[in-house]
């Protein structure tokens, strides 16, 4: 090994051994050391529920305005006119919990979530650039991914989203503390990174440059937040419980309050993008003072018992009823402009599973409500053929509410604007 390469490989030892935890990647070189959207919304909410729907019990059977509300959509019948529901979508994408993260990326590996694409273009506009939220652990499961495919970790905690969005002045001046060591720390591996660029192979100088790329924009954030902690934050009365509510069977109690405080992030421009995900796995939940007869993994997996698929059906109205809060407070919200707040907010309500009895990941149970519009109905889109659509034909409106232009989102390329707008 040639002195330089020494002299390297000292550095990572260094940065190592001072605790930083940050280091260069790998490197060959040093061996295995219709109508266009206008630009209409300002926020956008994605919300997953991990264990989905019996989707036959939320789609209505007739297309159009006057379809009867499915039995799962009831606690939604006051607000139909501010959401549209859709029948036939989603990204042909494999089967599998597994295959779940696909609910906001489209289809393959290492892909990007719409939230994230929609961050990049509107996250400086706010205090923190996106939010990702859950109730407690999530069992592992994610919904955002950023355009390198790394899953972001999500908030489980309602005291310390609270926390984060409303800190009070010890707290900013600790976190100050902590961005002006950040940004020594990267400094210093700019810096260590220069140096390696001038020796390492082509392929290694362009892995170091996707490297440097991804540092530069680390910076960027830890300069904007910076720049965020000169500013007061808002100020906000909510009366946080004693102790958060994250065990598995206190999810639905967990989830009331994580609502609450995104309508909080929301109300005051602290965020404009938040992703939350609903969790589920073998709790066994407590509803009207009843508690189910097993748990809700297993309630997912009915086996078509008409007895399982009426409980499973009380945890999903449950979901939905808070979500109907939800919109129901950004409904009596306005924004800086003096309009309704759910009028600038496009929130996507869903699953990425369609039929979690089978694993099956088609078809899946979405609706989008506010971002100014047109709604109403409930949509029967063609699955096979010339008229095909996919969840990513709705993405794609998505994006274009935020005059982000794509062409496509994975492999859907076209809009669904003539059902929206």
């Amino acid at each position: 090994m040639n002195r330089h390469h020494t002299d390297i490989t000292s550095r990572r030892r260094f940065i190592k051994a001072s605790g930083i935890g940050l280091a260069l990647p790998m490197l060959e070189s040093v061996g295995q050391v219709a109508p266009p959207v206008t630009a209409k919304a300002k926020r956008l909410v994605c919300i997953g529920v991990y264990l989905g729907f019996h989707t036959p019990s939320w789609l209505p059977q007739n297309a159009g305005s006057d379809y009867a509300m499915p039995k799962v959509l009831a606690p939604l019948s006051k607000l139909r006119r501010e959401f549209s529901l859709f029948s036939g979508l989603d990204h042909r994408a494999p089967n599998g919990h597994k295959h779940w993260h696909n609910y906001l990326t489209g289809t393959g590996a290492n892909s990007v979530s719409i939230d994230q694409i929609v961050a990049q273009k509107i996250g400086f506009q706010s205090r923190f650039s996106s939010l990702q939220v859950t109730c407690g652990t999530s069992a592992g499961s994610r919904m955002s991914f950023t355009d390198g495919g790394v899953a972001l970790p999500m908030i489980g905690r309602p005291s310390v989203l609270f926390g984060k969005l409303f800190s009070s002045d010890s707290d900013r001046e600790r976190m100050a503390y902590l961005l002006d060591s950040n940004r020594s720390v990267l400094d210093f591996v700019m810096d260590d990174g220069k140096a390696y660029r001038k020796t390492v192979s082509h392929a290694d100088g362009q892995k170091l440059d996707e490297y440097l790329t991804a540092v530069r924009s680390v910076e960027k954030e830890v300069q904007k937040q910076r720049k965020w902690l000169e500013k007061p934050a808002a100020k906000v009365v909510y009366p946080l419980p004693k102790f958060d509510p994250v065990a598995a069977d206190l999810s639905l109690e967990c989830e009331t309050l994580m609502y609450d405080i995104m309508a909080l992030a929301l109300e005051t421009d602290s965020t404009r993008v938040l992703t939350f995900l609903a969790p589920g796995s073998g709790q066994v939940f407590t509803i009207d003072g009843e508690r189910l007869t097993t748990g809700y993994h297993g309630l997912s997996h009915h086996g078509n018992s008409p007895d399982k698929i009426e409980e499973y059906n009380r945890i999903g109205r449950e979901h939905v009823k808070r979500f109907g809060n939800f919109l129901n407070r950004l409904k009596g919200k306005t924004d800086g402009a003096g309009r309704p707040l759910l009028d600038t907010t496009a929130v996507l309500f869903g699953s990425g599973m369609g039929n979690a009895n089978t694993h099956n990941n088609s078809n899946l149970p979405v609706l989008l409500a506010g971002g100014g519009f047109r709604h109403g109905k409930h949509h029967i889109v063609a699955r096979h053929g010339a008229g095909e659509r996919l969840l990513g034909d709705l993405f794609l409106s998505l994006l274009e509410s935020f005059d982000i232009e794509q062409d496509r989102f994975k492999n859907a390329t076209r809009n669904m604007n003539e059902f929206l707008v």
